[in-house]
């Protein structure tokens, strides 16, 4: 992806523009002591049914965990305990970082790098993409997409690497299995991919290098990854040169984070199949995305917004991913969910939510998330401290789960808490619910 602009240009097909239901925030108690929960079935989940979503040793939460895509860097920083940051929104690129041959401006990424770091965020800069002066087809309609020459490509990373060494990470390229991002062949990609890691690894030893990041919706994108990582430079595999590995799974334009997940979940396969043991980072995820740039999202209700930003959160540490970057902390036409208002500060719902996981699960170990299969409860257990907390949702409708053993309190998505007592039941719907001691 260029820039916000146009790197939605490619995601889900056209859809007519449906109003956002405005629901009101109604904070109830969720524990029923004994006893039947009105309308909900009236037996508890069959742990003996249930799937494994997840293994059981996930991430170790920490600060990084929680990143963001904000556009307005150097302006204003997030009103969000952000603890990673990726600057594809920022203007950044190769092109507005050698404005003509051989002239670097680095002013503005400056001043962003050290607003990031003064906050306690790790930036991520992504290399790509090509100014035309050092295209190998500069009159390639997608001339930013095109392949660069290797000579002016290894002398711009060299140059980026030593100005910032470790005080950021760095991604090769965005999405080069999206045609209007990379015109090039998986090999040829590879090849830069090489080129940067060796430079970066030999320049800025304590920073992170982040592969491509891959979309995953459309078969064909994954089948170019998977040729991503079979191909062989120097003799070795792509998985030799990488730190992590970035994948941007947007579900179909009616996915949810359980959808996300398998995509997730399903590239982490491949990439064991492959030989790779990098981890994963997830560099974009949003919900409601149509394809095409043109599209606007049907934004779904805030109630619906909150739950599907704590269960990304959630679904990722669980699956052991490593950072997730939401996009964005703002707002955009074509982005189903939006974590600021009008004003594009102030907190939604949804930016709430964001805040409240990073509660839940800050300094938490994952051990695995399942779904019993009569009841479509999803639970998700996570330990900190020899304590256990679990989380608890179901897509549609309601259920219950009994109390876990030792757990004390039962928190909302909104923050209301709730005291347990033994034999209570739980009330279950989709919007997640924290169960502690």
């Amino acid at each position: 992806m260029g820039h916000v602009g146009d790197m939605r240009r490619r995601r889900g097909s056209a859809t007519r523009l449906v109003a956002a239901t405005v629901v009101s925030v109604v904070l109830a108690l969720l524990v029923q002591s004994g006893g039947a929960v009105a309308g909900s079935p009236v037996t508890s989940p069959d742990r003996s049914g249930s799937r494994e979503l997840t293994a059981h040793r996930g991430t170790s939460v920490t600060s990084q965990f929680f990143g963001l895509h904000a556009p307005l860097l150097g302006d204003r920083f997030p009103n969000a305990p952000v603890g990673s940051l990726d600057l594809t929104t920022n203007n950044v690129y190769w092109p507005q970082l050698e404005t003509s041959p051989g002239h670097f401006d680095f002013s503005r990424l400056r001043g962003i790098v050290s607003q990031a770091r003064g906050n306690g965020a790790k930036p991520l800069l992504v290399l790509g993409v090509t100014p035309s002066f050092h295209s190998k087809t500069p009159g390639d309609p997608y001339v930013g997409a095109s392949v660069p020459k290797m000579d002016a490509w290894k002398t711009y990373v060299r140059l980026v690497a030593t100005e910032f060494r470790s005080t950021i990470d760095y991604q090769i390229w965005p999405e080069p299995n999206v045609k209007n991002n990379f015109t090039g062949t998986a090999q040829e990609m590879a090849a830069l991919v090489v080129a940067a890691a060796k430079i970066i690894h030999n320049t800025a030893p304590g920073s992170t290098v982040v592969a491509p990041a891959m979309v995953l919706r459309l078969m064909s994108e994954r089948d170019f990854m998977a040729k991503f990582f079979r191909a062989r430079v120097d003799g070795f595999p792509i998985g030799h040169y990488v730190d992590a590995v970035g994948v941007d799974p947007y579900p179909l334009q009616d996915g949810t984070p359980e959808d996300a997940l398998k995509l997730v979940t399903n590239a982490q396969r491949m990439l064991k199949n492959e030989g790779v043991t990098a981890p994963v980072w997830n560099l974009e995820i949003n919900y409601f995305v149509p394809v095409g740039g043109v599209t606007p999202a049907a934004p779904p209700s805030p109630r619906l917004s909150m739950s599907y930003v704590i269960r990304t959160y959630v679904l990722n540490a669980a699956a052991n991913v490593k950072r997730v970057y939401w996009l964005i902390w703002g707002r955009y036409f074509n982005l189903g969910i939006s974590m600021v208002g009008g004003d594009g500060v102030t907190p939604t719902l949804a930016g709430t939510a964001f805040s409240r996981v990073h509660a839940w699960l800050l300094g938490q170990r994952a051990r695995g998330c399942t779904q019993d299969r009569r009841t479509g409860v999803y639970a998700c257990k996570f330990v900190k401290a020899g304590h256990a907390t679990w989380i608890y949702w179901v897509q549609g409708g309601t259920a219950r789960v009994p109390a876990p053993s030792g757990a004390r309190r039962v928190q909302t998505m909104y923050g209301a808490v709730s005291h347990l007592r033994g034999g209570d039941w739980i009330h279950v719907t989709n919007a997640p619910v924290r169960v502690y001691h």
